[in-house]
Parts: C-alpha cells; structure tokens; sequence
C-alpha cells in the first residue's frame, strides 16, 4: 500500500513570486498587443480614414452640383467661374476655381448636412446653418466654415502634378480649391487628416 505523500503548502515568498511573475506576463503580453496594433495600419486604402483615390471621371464638372461620396463621409465640389463670382461668397473668403473635398459633418454639432438643389447651397437639417459649394458659412449658428480634406493630382506615372497640402502632413490651406491639370489621371483625397474650416461669423451678401 503506498502512502500519499502530504502536498506542502507554498510560502508567502513563493505566492508572492508566482504573482509578480504573472503580472510580468500579462504586461508584456499587453505590450506586444499595443505594438502589434500601433505597428499595422488603421485603415485601408479606399476606407475612410485612409487615402482615396478617384479618376478624374469621377469628378463633377466645375459649378454643377456636388458629388455625394457617402461611404467616405465626403462632398466633393468643383468651384467654377459662377461660384467664383456669387455674391453670397463672403467678401472676407474668396475662393478660386478648382476641386475640393468637404466633410460631409456639421461644424456647428455634427449632423449631416445635405445639397439642396433648389436653393444651391448645403443646409443642415438640426439646427438651420447653410453653406455655399464652396464650403463658405452663411447663415445658421455654426461659427466656421465647413472642414476640408487635402487633395492631391497624380498623372499616369503616379507623380503628384497638383495638390492643396501635404498628404499625410496634417496641415492643408483652407479654402484651397485646386484646379484640375491637364495630365491628372486621378485625385487621390487623405481621409485622415481633416482641415479645420476657417472662422466666420458672417454671412454672405445674400442668403
């Protein structure tokens, strides 16, 4: 008959190594995790929050009606001649002729704004603030105009010929329009780095 040998009870020390040893363990494991997930990128190209590229077909022609990209949260815009010249534009925001990519959000809370045809220009639904195509406040209680993305023109070789800022660089001119060069293939939007729309408190010559 064999006789169970009694198990020893581990000592304090010992409790207190295994959980230092177990705390060791869990942290190194989270900082592999916050590695790994800092280290591979967020978004995918064509996602929002990434870059997006579009064919200069794509476009709309300049001061027609903007284009709704709803999967990437974008108005894209082409400000031509008539817009340039709109007295509604307010004299302390002149725009030039050229494509840009407005966000799609609300500066005053948030909501979506949407394109109303009839009246050219975006309104928002929630609280009454209007914008022109341009991106330009004019009525309602938002404080600025509507925020922006950069843009860049890349020709067939993939060579950036025209661009409002520095994709990738966080910074872009606000109220940048960039017109479309000849050579451009395609328009390539930074999702990522949103511009913040420029201050203004009054409206337009006519609302």
């Amino acid at each position: 008959m064999t006789i169970a040998t009694p198990a020893v009870p581990i000592t304090r020390r010992e409790f207190l190594y295994y959980v230092w040893g177990a705390s060791i363990a869990l942290f190194m494991a989270e900082m592999g995790g916050a590695f790994i997930w800092f280290a591979l990128p967020r978004f995918k190209e064509g996602e929002f929050g990434g870059i997006i590229t579009l064919p200069i077909s794509d476009l709309p022609t300049p001061d027609s009606g903007p284009k709704d990209l709803p999967d990437v949260r974008i108005w894209l815009v082409n400000i031509g001649d008539a817009r340039v010249g709109d007295n509604r534009q307010p004299n302390d925001y002149t725009v030039k002729p050229g494509v840009r990519a407005l966000y799609k959000i609300c500066v005053h809370l948030g909501c979506l704004y949407k394109w109303v045809p009839t009246n050219d220009r975006f309104e928002c639904p929630c609280h009454g603030s209007k914008y022109l195509a341009s991106g330009s406040r004019i009525d309602g209680p938002a404080t600025r105009n509507l925020d922006s993305f950069p843009i860049e023109f890349v020709d067939d070789a993939g060579n950036v010929v025209a661009q409002s800022g520095t994709i990738g660089a966080g910074n872009s001119e606000e109220g940048g329009a960039v017109e479309i060069p000849a050579e451009a293939v395609a328009i390539r939007i930074d999702t990522g780095q949103r511009v913040e729309g420029a201050p203004n408190t009054q409206p337009g010559g006519g609302i």
